[in-house]
């Protein structure tokens, strides 16, 4: 199971990487960052009960949270300014505020990063702490950047 998750998201950064950016067309950018964002949610749908349980190996759970941080890597990268015009679920305000928005889905980068740590280093209260700061980041960024 890790190793074909770790392959789909080579497979997925490697997209972007092999094409050439003045072939690549907007609507490629939407479709690799939304990729991303389901591969986030699948990691956050096995996460959550997870949690809700506090049934889990610490290295298991440090492992879905940093595919998550690195997941948020490659989303962030598929925002590029040509495909603002591009048909998606982004709403204008993130290309209007998108320094709040680039904020927004760095801090998610970096808490996933920081949750990671602190499951594998057992840390099961901060693990916990930050699972929930991960949620709360999530539907404020839905919230304020997500046509639905």
């Amino acid at each position: 199971m890790k190793a074909k998750l770790m392959i789909m998201i080579m497979m997925l950064g490697s997209c972007v990487a092999s094409v050439q950016a003045d072939s690549m067309k907007p609507e490629d950018s939407v479709e690799y960052r939304q990729s991303a964002f389901r591969l986030m949610s699948y990691q956050l749908n096995v996460l959550n009960p997870l949690h809700r349980r506090q049934a889990y190996s610490d290295e298991s759970f440090a492992y879905r949270a940093e595919t998550l941080s690195r997941l948020g890597e490659l989303a962030l990268e598929g925002f590029t300014e040509d495909s603002q015009s591009a048909a998606s679920r982004t709403a204008s305000r993130a290309w209007d505020n998108r320094d709040d928005f680039d904020e927004r889905m760095r801090r998610f980068i970096e808490t996933t990063a920081q949750m990671a740590e602190a499951s594998r280093a057992g840390n099961d209260r901060q693990t916990r702490d930050l699972f929930r700061q991960t949620l709360q980041s999530c539907r404020a960024c839905h919230d304020q950047y997500r046509l639905d």
